[in-house]
């Protein structure tokens, strides 16, 4: 037995004087995807990001048509956007990344929904002078005018994200969408921005920075500021009394690029604001909200509180 209990005795010096080995723990993975939101609504816009270093070998998809993707300075993104008359429905993202240098791989399919939504449905009834505004010809004429700008798709060689409110401490008059009818019937459109409670000569800055794809006036819209921040996304800047910035004009967030007016169709002084993103345009608000931390403007109702819009 005392053997037995000196040997065990050895044999503990034995192990203790081992060297102890360090297993270091799985390295976490550097890819990451996330694509929001999972459901949207008609004439609304989502995301892709790609996360993970750069280089990357980076594809995303539609329903099987490829996404652009582009570097926005933290990781890889692509958007993607439905119309008004996008139907109900699901719809399929594929998202695959590596990294060359490490060989890591990742692979995302995530399913879309957009809801089944109609948008109220609005009678405006305009004075006896803009009545010649609502004249079908005119008005599909400006949208074809804004569509050609609409359809250039550029590199700006930045993203800024996220975007603000183009007037500080903007109220909103009227919402995004509002299914239109004008005096009877003359004419009838979707609104397609958000109307921001304005007096003549208030300052309207840049949501985000790009560079200026068009100052001029149209004959609805009144005096405007189109801003292209590339990768098919723009911001529309309507009914300004003045603009202070050129065509071709690199402009930064928070940039003062005109005042707000009432030029054109409109039944009084406010901003008529719009993001448009691959040709389409989009919610403003939900647009917003894509961002986190995002703190809702406040709203009024036009017909208590008095506000005016287009």
């Amino acid at each position: 037995m005392k053997r037995i209990l000196l040997l065990l005795a050895a044999m503990a010096v034995i192990i203790g004087s081992i060297p102890k080995v360090a297993y270091a723990s799985p390295i976490a993975p550097s890819l990451s995807v996330i694509i929001a939101p999972d459901q949207m609504v008609p004439a609304s816009a989502g995301y892709v990001y790609i996360g993970g270093g750069h280089p990357l070998t980076v594809r995303a998809s539609l329903d099987g048509q490829p996404l652009p993707v582009f570097w926005a300075g933290d990781g890889y993104e692509a958007i993607f956007s439905y119309g008004f008359d996008e139907p109900p429905g699901d719809h399929t993202i594929e998202v695959y990344a590596e990294n060359p240098l490490t060989g890591e791989q990742i692979s995302r399919t995530q399913t879309v929904t957009v809801l089944d939504y109609a948008y109220p449905k609005e009678q405006i009834a305009l004075p006896f002078n803009l009545i010649p505004l609502l004249d079908r010809d005119l008005n599909k004429q400006e949208v074809s005018r804004l569509d050609a700008i609409y359809a250039v798709r550029s590199d700006q060689g930045m993203w800024d994200w996220p975007y603000a409110l183009p007037v500080p401490g903007g109220i909103i008059t009227s919402r995004f969408g509002g299914d239109r009818t004008y005096n009877g019937g003359l004419w009838a459109a979707h609104h397609t921005g958000i109307d921001f409670r304005r007096t003549v000569g208030e300052p309207v800055l840049a949501a985000a920075s790009g560079r200026v794809a068009a100052a001029t006036l149209f004959d609805v819209r009144g005096n405007v500021v189109i801003i292209d921040h590339g990768h098919g996304v723009f911001s529309q800047y309507a009914h300004l009394s003045e603009t202070y910035v050129t065509i071709g004009d690199p402009v930064l967030k928070g940039q003062i690029i005109g005042a707000a007016g009432a030029t054109g169709r409109t039944n009084g002084p406010h901003l008529h604001f719009e993001v448009i993103v691959n040709g389409v345009t989009i919610d403003p608000l939900r647009w917003f909200a894509l961002a986190p931390n995002y703190v809702p403007p406040r709203e009024v109702d036009p017909s208590v509180d008095g506000s005016t819009g287009s």
